[in-house]
């Protein structure tokens, strides 16, 4: 198939169903891989949407300035849309983007913004919320997309992603998406509810985390949770909250690898712990986990042994075979919990005016 250029090729990824990590042989675990998109994760569809959507508003102009905040993976896609559009990118990071992502980014043209100080509770989002506050301020005609709270981003997977998993499945008994900027899982669970009415919709985010309204704390894994309530994090469709922990991610990235040839980011990680315990208490219902990217990503990181040594994660403490992972999958050290009918989640403090001044 012949494309225009590599954004045509987005979409589409493919769905694998778990073959030797399962609580029982009848079980039905399948995972979206995302990290097959053209920049290696699902904030390309996002990405995409958001700058559509704004060009076709007119707030987007040809040769203007994209500034965002971003811990990896969105950084990545604007720096191939900014590419292949013609866009001066401005990518706000901080210590803990890994060093494949700066390089892949840099390597398009995009140029970095490292905030190297995190604020008083020891997190670099909102340090770096308010830098893009200042760049926007400083840069004539920059406009910045807002990944937080953009209402585009949840309706990139309302209208597509959904329609791709709606497609590969006669029956669904459970949606596992993790939280970030509550884009996915938002867009995910409204739609798909529409077409299996039953489906329950398991968040799933890091212990650390303040998305649901948990104290924040520092936690190792990236691409998952943040210090505040995004705005486009929406709690109504969602049914059941699983925190998951560093030790429990890293270890589900390492044994998938060697079990099932799955190289999945540490987001993917925890969401497929999660959908393990799920089809745990649920056995032989279809459960599908969203990978928001590839472990391609994180190489000389999370699977390298002497980079996890260095940044304090003993080795000892990792799980290594599939029968460990299991075991602990039916207990977790953070059981899931219902998460209560209410309004959607708000996030005024971490809001920054797409498109204008902060």
């Amino acid at each position: 198939m012949i494309h225009e250029n590599l954004l045509e090729t987005l979409g589409a990824t493919p769905v694998v169903r778990l073959r030797k990590l399962l609580p029982r042989p009848q079980d039905r675990i399948y995972v979206k891989l995302e990290g097959t998109n053209p920049s290696g994760s699902i904030k390309d569809r996002a990405a995409l949407h958001m700058v559509e959507q704004a060009e076709h508003a007119g707030l987007l102009r040809p040769g203007a300035t994209l500034v965002e905040s971003t811990s990896g993976n969105l950084g990545k896609s604007l720096a191939l849309i900014g590419a292949i559009k013609g866009y001066r990118v401005i990518l706000v990071v901080d210590p803990k983007t890994p060093q494949s992502v700066l390089a892949y980014a840099t390597s398009l043209g995009a140029e970095l913004d490292t905030v190297n100080r995190p604020d008083g509770n020891g997190n670099y989002q909102t340090a770096r919320i308010r830098r893009v506050r200042q760049l926007v301020q400083r840069i004539p005609g920059a406009y910045t997309l807002d990944q937080y709270n953009n209402p585009h981003n949840p309706q990139a997977h309302r209208l597509y992603t959904a329609q791709e998993i709606g497609k590969d499945f006669d029956r669904l008994s459970a949606l596992v998406a993790t939280v970030s900027t509550g884009g996915h899982l938002g867009g995910l669970s409204t739609a798909l509810k529409e077409q299996f009415p039953a489906l329950h919709v398991r968040a799933v985010d890091a212990v650390g985390s303040a998305a649901f309204g948990h104290p924040f704390e520092p936690y190792r894994m990236r691409g998952i949770g943040l210090s505040w309530r995004p705005g486009n994090l929406d709690s109504r469709p969602v049914d059941s909250l699983h925190r998951v922990t560093d030790t429990e991610a890293l270890s589900v990235c390492r044994v998938l690898a060697a079990e099932e040839g799955l190289l999945l980011g540490e987001s993917g990680g925890a969401a497929v712990f999660a959908a393990l315990g799920y089809a745990a208490a649920n056995p032989g219902e279809p459960v599908l986990a969203i990978a928001p990217d590839t472990g391609a990503n994180y190489l000389y990181e999370t699977y390298d042994d002497q980079w996890l040594l260095d940044h304090g994660t003993p080795l000892e403490t990792l799980w290594r075979t599939p029968e460990e992972l299991l075991r602990h999958a039916r207990h977790p050290l953070h059981p899931p919990a219902a998460v209560a009918a209410g309004p959607g989640l708000t996030a005024e403090s971490g809001r920054v005016t797409a498109g204008g001044r902060a």
